[in-house]
């Protein structure tokens, strides 16, 4: 087993293993696991000075979570093979291949039923994240390692949590978003339903 093989197989399902192997002697891209970054799971980019595809993917997701962000970044990679760099981002082109990489393994239920049935809505126009569909967020969350950290959407009005390091209440749910008061600061700022946070208290939602 080459190296390359077996850094994927540490993070992906193992019927998925070989398939996304392929894919990678296929497209011929660098591929790095990360740190965990705050602000994305992974990313895509052709790195010009070299004329090389680079794909990089956070270290910290679960397989079924890590396999759809590789997949996701494949489809750049591959719409930048076949329709070049200025091809729009998550565009009508890469909505395709997307659609392509995921078929196979849909054909071979590779996934669980709740994260298959989220994945069918979500390609219906697959979204620049995952995480932009909650139905499929919600799914892949189920097969996370067990931690202290819930989905604001699960705590009851006026409780207190930790985000990123600050403290807050919740207040008012809006359609994706919360308000949420910053405590010591009487500041008011929207944060993502799916948002991952510590509660302060007992009681919330489960």
């Amino acid at each position: 087993m080459t190296s390359e093989n077996w850094l994927l197989r540490n993070h992906l399902p193992s019927i998925a293993n070989n398939y996304c192997f392929q894919l990678w002697k296929k497209y011929q891209f660098q591929l790095k696991i990360t740190a965990p970054r705050k602000t994305k799971l992974g990313d895509y980019r052709f790195r010009t000075s070299i004329k090389t595809h680079l794909i990089t993917i956070n270290s910290n997701l679960n397989p079924y979570a890590f396999l759809i962000v590789y997949l996701h970044e494949v489809a750049h990679c591959v719409t930048s093979i076949k329709h070049g760099q200025g091809t729009k981002p998550h565009g009508r082109y890469w909505q395709h291949e997307m659609i392509l990489l995921l078929d196979p393994l849909l054909q071979r239920e590779t996934f669980p039923k709740d994260i298959e049935k989220a994945l069918s809505s979500y390609l219906e126009a697959p979204k620049a994240t995952s995480c932009a569909h909650p139905p499929l967020t919600r799914a892949l969350r189920r097969y996370d390692p067990p931690s202290n950290l819930v989905a604001l959407e699960q705590l009851s009005e006026g409780v207190e949590f930790i985000f990123q390091s600050r403290r807050y209440r919740k207040l008012k749910a809006r359609r994706t978003r919360v308000s949420c008061l910053e405590m010591g600061r009487d500041r008011t700022y929207l944060i993502s339903k799916l948002a991952m946070i510590q509660p302060l208290g007992e009681q919330w939602e489960q």
